[in-house]
């Protein structure tokens, strides 16, 4: 995805931040959190509240969704640049917005593909399996896995 993203702050090896300046100057937050997997690390993503907290539900329609987006497709590449050999899982706080990382990771699958493995998390009654992602093929996914191609 190559699009123009919001400049951003690395404020931990972890963290990030950056102003959605659509309708509303918004304040959002990129954590990468360590998971009990080795290696395997959890993209979150929200809002920053004035208490420091981070809301993940909130739909703020700030009119900037693909800017917004490009900033954190942006900030993923500087994280899995710099730690190469580690995992990222991601999935939304609903499932529509789950089916809307879907369709972002296929619409823009060919530029993403070339420098990622691009894995989803499926459930089939009550068994999980993790499988290669294929943007030609509607699944429902649970989660997503993106590793850096070394």
């Amino acid at each position: 995805m190559s699009r123009p993203h919001y400049p951003y702050n690395k404020n931990l090896d972890t963290h990030y931040t950056f102003i959605s300046s659509g309708k509303h100057n918004i304040e959002k937050v990129v954590d990468f959190s360590p998971t009990s997997v080795k290696d395997l690390y959890n993209l979150g993503f929200g809002d920053l509240l004035p208490d420091g907290k981070v809301d993940d539900f909130s739909n703020s329609n700030n009119g900037d969704i693909i800017k917004v987006l490009a900033t954190i497709v942006h900030i993923l590449k500087e994280f899995t640049g710099n730690y190469p050999h580690i995992k990222i899982i991601f999935t939304g706080s609903t499932q529509e917005r789950t089916a809307l990382y879907r369709r972002i990771l296929k619409t823009h699958y060919s530029d993403f593909s070339k420098e990622f493995v691009i894995s989803g998390l499926i459930k089939i009654k009550n068994e999980y399996d993790e499988i290669i992602f294929n943007p030609d093929i509607e699944t429902e996914y649970v989660a997503f896995f993106i590793k850096r191609i070394i």
